[in-house]
């Protein structure tokens, strides 16, 4: 039998995997599309500005 915890784990998982819910590398979740685009756009443009300072992540080489 599983736990209330774990079965509410697995739904939420099972709701990414349909793309009902979208989460974002920062692990926040949603099920607003809207919202789930807004996380997407303001992670791409940290990105775009981190590279346009020169900064790389993990497992990037330093050129």
């Amino acid at each position: 039998m599983t736990t209330p915890e774990k079965s509410r784990r697995q739904q939420e998982e099972e709701a990414l995997e349909r793309g009902e819910a979208y989460q974002d590398v920062e692990g926040r979740r949603t099920e607003d599309p809207g919202a789930g685009a807004a996380n997407a756009d303001s992670e791409a443009e940290r990105n775009a500005e981190q590279l346009r300072r020169g900064e790389v992540g993990p497992g990037a080489p330093a050129q």
